[in-house]
């Protein structure tokens, strides 16, 4: 999930932007979720409240607390944001330097440059770690998601099983007690390329082989069971990350 920040007190402006990202949004098969603000004290006040944000559109004209001191006060408390400012004024560029800018956005703005930012922030935050935390014999722990193959489920033990750590016959090592309904919720909100083939199986699509009808094929070649009911349901979810259209017959 990449959570995004419009901050600019034109309404007209805001509806705009939102539009174009949700429209960026599904070009890139990305999970958005877009707040709006109309000044920069709100903004500023929910990010207090502990909202995060990968990206935030920024006017730098606004009647209360402007984009620049916004951008200073957020800088202040470590956030690394990416910042993209809007403005319709280019005299401030010199000032923007401090705050760190990804990028700048003349008003008004043009829908292609607009995606070109778009996608270029996109590929930024893509190449950010995204990591999986959770409690193992008394210690907190973290795995890059991106080395999870897929997690398995079994008598209320959680097992990771790890890209390129397949061992024969016997369960993996890194394991905790937890419910995989928690786990798939969670992913869902953060890291939509987990599909849910089964009560005791959540897979990473990214380490799919292959797919039909009634299993999936890891790359490690271990063949993992889809659950009746949800054959169909994951044939649209595997086609839509992959970019595909569902099709007839026993194999996609």
């Amino acid at each position: 999930m990449i959570k995004i920040a419009i901050c600019d007190d034109e309404v007209f402006m805001t509806t705009l932007m939102e539009e174009m990202i949700m429209e960026m949004g599904k070009e890139l098969h990305a999970q958005i979720s877009c707040d709006v603000f109309f000044d920069g004290s709100a903004l500023l006040e929910s990010i207090d409240k502990g909202s995060c944000y990968d990206l935030i559109y920024l006017d730098i004209e606004m009647e209360q607390l402007g984009g620049i001191d916004t951008a200073s006060r957020m800088r202040q408390l470590g956030l690394q944001v990416l910042i993209v400012y809007v403005s319709g004024h280019e005299r401030y560029l010199k000032q923007l330097f401090d705050t760190e800018p990804f990028r700048f956005l003349s008003k008004p703005v043009v829908k292609e440059e607009f995606q070109s930012v778009f996608r270029a922030a996109y590929q930024r935050i893509s190449q950010k770690p995204e990591y999986f935390s959770y409690v193992s014999s008394k210690a907190l722990k973290k795995i890059p998601l991106n080395s999870i193959a897929y997690f398995e489920s079994s008598k209320r033990v959680v097992y990771i099983h790890e890209a390129g750590k397949k061992v024969e016959g016997e369960k993996p090592s890194e394991k905790f007690y937890g419910k995989i309904n928690e786990i798939e919720e969670q992913l869902s909100e953060t890291h939509g390329r987990f599909l849910r083939i089964h009560q005791s199986y959540l897979v990473n699509f990214d380490f799919i082989k292959s797919i039909n009808f009634t299993s999936v094929r890891m790359m490690d070649d271990t063949v993992l069971q889809i659950s009746k009911e949800r054959q169909k349901s994951i044939r649209h979810e595997f086609c839509a990350l992959a970019g595909m259209e569902v099709m007839g017959g026993d194999h996609i």
